[in-house]
């Protein structure tokens, strides 16, 4: 049996990387975060719209220490889902807002710009060079 051939990359649909911060009274957890989002979402753009932005939380990269993470969205539904996280002023019983950081093509450059991640892959040939 044949496996099916994969699409090339132009024909893919492109996704952006929403880089977010909550702003609390106190620590939010993921599970709280991730139904008050999804809420929005559903209350703001309706089934329909919500299902077409393919939204998703990353959730490796939810950070609990630091309150920050990464949204994965479709590249023409951006302003759309950002401007669903404006409406959330409660999350669970707390009082928060969510503050969007940036929006990258990449989760790379969103680690690398807007989460702190640095990059060391080019730490050893630099090294190497500098003997």
């Amino acid at each position: 049996m044949e496996k099916p051939k994969i699409l090339p990359p132009t024909l893919r649909e492109k996704h952006r990387y929403i880089v977010f911060e909550i702003i609390s009274e106190e620590p939010i957890e993921y599970k709280d975060f991730s139904k008050s989002v999804w809420l929005a979402c559903l209350s703001f753009l309706g089934e329909l719209k919500t299902s077409e932005s393919e939204v998703k939380i990353i959730r490796n990269l939810f950070n609990p220490r630091t309150q920050q993470g990464v949204i994965r969205c479709r590249n023409d539904a951006t302003e759309h889902v950002r401007a669903a996280l404006s409406l959330i002023t409660k999350i669970g019983e707390k009082n928060a807002i969510i503050k969007v950081l940036g929006i990258t093509g990449t989760i790379s450059s969103a680690k690398r710009k807007y989460l702190g991640f640095t990059d060391l892959s080019n730490f050893e040939t630099s090294l190497k060079e500098g003997e």
